[in-house]
Parts: C-alpha cells; structure tokens; sequence
C-alpha cells in the first residue's frame, strides 16, 4: 500500500483520517511501515504466541485456519503473504498428523 499525497506536513493515512475512516488511516500507516506486510507478521506472532502458550498445535492450526480464511477473503491480501500462512499452516497439520500416528 502506497501512501497518497505523503508531504512534510502529511504522513501515511492522513487522508483517510481526514475522511473520517481513523481504522483504514492506522491500517495504512501501519501496513506502509511494512511495506505491505503487517498482517503475515502479525499472524506469525500471534501462532508462535498460541503455541508457546498453549502448547496445542490443534487450538494453533484451527484459530490459523479461522484466520487464514478471514484474510484471504479480505482486501488486505497480499499474495504471497498467504501462500507464506498457508506454509506455516501446513507444518503445523503435519505436526498434528505426527503426534496422532506415530505418538499415540
């Protein structure tokens, strides 16, 4: 996401502040300072919290699954950011696959 009109007395998402949108303004200014990445690294920071937490790679892959839903239906996506949340979903069903056959 490219920040419109950024000026020495206008930053990323003043513009949509000043329409009245402050969620889509903190998003733009946000999403800018990560060039485009704020919600991948979110979403890995919220698994890694879950699974250090929880120590449930079930809980962690269903809520990732509820998640990666959301999001990809979203205007949000970037590509490669949900091939990307899609890998780290697909090891965490591996780990599940694993401790169901081969850990009982």
């Amino acid at each position: 996401m490219v920040c419109i009109n950024e000026t020495a007395t206008q930053a990323c998402g003043w513009v949509q502040l000043n329409a009245g949108h402050p969620i889509s303004a903190v998003f733009t200014m946000f999403d800018s300072a990560w060039s485009g990445w704020l919600v991948a690294i979110l979403f890995i920071v919220y698994q890694f919290m879950l699974l250090l937490k929880t120590r449930n790679l079930t809980i962690s892959w269903v809520t990732g699954i509820f998640f990666v839903s959301l999001y990809a239906t979203s205007v949000f996506v970037k590509a490669i950011s949900v091939q990307i949340i899609f890998i780290l979903l697909a090891f965490e069903l591996a780990g599940i696959l694993y401790l169901l056959v081969w850990k009982n």
